[in-house]
């Protein structure tokens, strides 16, 4: 009980730290879904501001949000269309998709557009705010940390969240960065998917079996020559392996 009760305070503790004064773009076409979104932020001592359609939240980016909840489906651009913008800037906001949507396509189609979380409409309040606090949470962990890995011209610092290849800039999304991240912190280690899954993604989080391929092969596209340093192990997982290690 002593032990639980110390996690329970340490949790309450970062939970505070990174969510305090943290700013959220909200972008949803229905006034009402916003204001039950932003009230819940306010509860939490989180800033927002609003925006009703892409074009709103493409202007309001200046602002350097924390995070952006995006609703899929708006008139004009549609969240897809918005997260694949954002992230031709090469922004990692993190972005986290509303949709009333419920097909398997459909989510995947958000993580191959950039997106980092994914959750259908009818939702809850509290699982919303706890999705964003472990985002923000782990954001915080990771930057703190601090290390520069590097394996040939392969390298990644987690404290700027910038990946080179060769000296050349990657623009990876935080879900592929935090993945990348995690195969060099452990290489020639083999990893099965759940175990990807449970350390990259909350446990709570629904995600479908091509997540992780979608994004190793997301990953792999933008790795030049080092692509094959990620391996598929036929049944098992997948392991990066540098040829110079």
């Amino acid at each position: 009980m002593k032990d639980e009760k110390i996690v329970n305070s340490f949790n309450s503790y970062w939970d505070n730290m990174n969510t305090k004064n943290k700013l959220i773009l909200v972008v949803d076409d229905e006034k009402d879904i916003r204001n039950i979104i932003t009230y819940n932020l306010e509860k939490e001592g989180m800033r927002f501001i609003e925006a009703s359609n892409g074009d709103e939240a493409l202007i309001l980016l200046k602002n350097n949000p924390s995070l952006i909840i995006l609703d899929v489906m708006m008139p004009g651009k549609d969240g897809y269309e918005i997260c694949k913008h954002i992230r031709s800037t090469g922004s990692i906001v993190p972005i986290i998709f509303l949709t009333a949507m419920d097909r398997e396509f459909d989510e995947v189609k958000g993580l191959e557009s950039g997106g980092d979380d994914y959750i259908r409409k009818p939702f809850s309040p509290a699982l919303l705010i706890a999705r964003i606090k472990s985002i923000l949470r782990r954001i915080e962990s990771i930057n703190m940390k601090g290390n520069l890995i590097e394996f040939d011209g392969l390298s990644i610092n987690t404290e700027t969240y910038i990946a080179q290849v060769d000296g050349n800039e990657l623009t990876l999304p935080r879900k592929e960065f935090e993945l990348l991240a995690f195969f060099m912190n452990s290489p020639n280690t083999i990893f099965k998917r759940e175990t990807l899954l449970s350390s990259i993604w909350e446990d709570d989080v629904y995600v479908v079996d091509r997540t992780i391929d979608v994004h190793i092969n997301r990953i792999r596209s933008k790795l030049g020559k080092y692509k094959n340093w990620i391996e598929t192990v036929k049944g098992v997982g997948y392991r990066l392996r540098p040829k110079n290690d």
